[in-house]
């Protein structure tokens, strides 16, 4: 018995210090010629152009609770072992970062090294930060600093993150975090080449859209594939998937610069992105993020599909879907599906109706939608839950229909499938 716990101790010892080798690695390999601060000349010049890199990387949608001053942090981010909350990104000496050198943000920007020399959780997607280049960082730590400090500490993470298991970071980020460079390609253009920085980068939409292994690390080699967070599915963002749902650039474009187009509105998560971030940036940058995403293999940009037919399912079959329909939704999305502007999209061409997953519909109809904010006044109000209203089988005939009436999905929807969403009311 002795001797397991001796060995037990020396593994113990040997990860440890394999731990600490790892950090240390990670730590040598910042640039030393940043260890010179930005004269305050040089930071005012910056600053216009970081505020345009905050937005792409929705900055603020992380780093800011809905109800508290921006960038103060606070905000809760759910993972299956325990919250983490976000850190205080203005310059509050006490809280934020307003003690941070240049050199230390560029080592939590491109490192996920914190400027306590500890890493951070990947909630912080140094992922995809790492391909920032210098110049931008810069231009990133020179307009956080401009704005107003916020004496105010985030709540202490709860669950595992309460312990120390910072070093055990060095191991997942040997596993989990590969060296990533910009995609560059000069024969596909500046937007192309823009998109692709932002997208792959600071934008970190794969973040959201890419599959995770068992270690939640991502698994680039399936990028923008798609994948399933916080109850939702994060849809594939590759050209095919998006042209088959009748994206083009343009309808992309308005939908990002927008959160509305003719393929419907953004919720959930995509509702923070488009409110807080896309909505806000230069059209041009968003143009650009449309372009990379709708680029296929072959460099072009193929045409979008056009709204899939009504299949010919046997009446009988979903006729009481038909009758849900009329009865409870038709008042505010059109017997036609046609929608109404600032009540209620359009189920006509909807891409939600499109994916073959129906996890997306389901979770709408259960849970129903708060009313939501977009640009140039527009709104869409609250749907209501249908969870308390409809019985499962009332709702995944309900859902069949839509989905082969306006989405060009056969596959039926099961009670439960419906049954299985998580019902988050009363």
């Amino acid at each position: 018995m002795r001797w397991k716990i001796f060995a037990g101790l020396v593994l113990i010892v040997v990860i440890a210090c394999l731990a600490i080798s790892v950090g240390a690695f990670r730590r040598s390999t910042v640039a030393p010629d940043l260890e010179a601060q930005l004269t305050p000349e040089r930071m005012a010049e910056l600053a216009p152009r970081g505020r345009e890199l905050a937005l792409a990387g929705d900055c603020f949608g992380c780093h800011s609770k809905a109800e508290g001053p921006i960038g103060a942090g606070g905000q809760p981010i759910g993972t299956p072992f325990g919250t983490i909350y976000s850190s205080n990104i203005t310059p509050d000496m006490a809280h934020g970062i307003g003690g941070m050198s240049r050199l230390e943000f560029h080592r939590v920007i491109r490192d996920g090294i914190g400027r306590d020399g500890q890493n951070l959780y990947p909630a912080m997607p140094y992922m995809f930060t790492q391909i920032t280049t210098p110049e931008d960082i810069d231009a990133l730590y020179a307009y956080l600093m401009t704005l107003p400090p916020v004496n105010m500490e985030p709540p202490a993470n709860t669950g595992i993150f309460q312990f120390p298991v910072r070093w055990g970071m060095n191991f997942w980020a040997l596993l989990n975090f590969p060296e990533r460079h910009a995609p560059n390609d000069p024969s596909r253009g500046e937007a192309w080449n823009r998109g692709a920085y932002l997208v792959e980068g600071l934008g970190h939409c794969g973040a959201c859209h890419t599959p995770m292994n068992f270690m939640m690390g991502y698994e680039f080699d399936r990028s923008l594939q798609g994948a399933v967070i916080e109850g939702l599915e994060a849809p594939p963002l590759t050209s095919a998937a998006l042209t088959s749902r009748g994206f083009d650039v343009g309808t992309l474009t308005d939908f990002l610069a927008t959160g509305i187009a003719p393929q419907g509105t953004s919720f959930g998560g995509m509702h923070t992105v488009t409110h807080f971030s896309t909505s806000a940036m230069e059209r041009k940058d968003v143009e650009a993020i449309a372009t990379y995403l709708l680029t296929g293999p072959d460099g072009k940009v193929p045409p979008p599909a056009p709204p899939p037919a009504p299949l010919p399912v046997a009446s009988g079959e979903l006729a009481p879907g038909r009758v849900t329909y009329v009865s409870v939704c038709s008042g505010c999305h059109g017997v036609d599906g046609e929608g109404i502007p600032n009540v209620a999209p359009a189920m006509r061409g909807n891409s939600t109706l499109a994916l073959a997953d129906p996890l997306n519909l389901l979770s709408v109809i259960v849970n129903g939608v708060p009313t939501q904010s977009f640009t140039g006044n527009q709104r869409m109000y609250a749907m209501p839950p249908f969870a308390h209203r409809l019985e499962d089988e009332d709702i995944a005939e309900l859902a069949s229909w839509l989905r082969a009436e306006w989405g060009g999905q056969a596959t039926p929807v099961t009670a439960a499938q419906v049954s299985a969403i998580e019902r988050a009311v009363d």
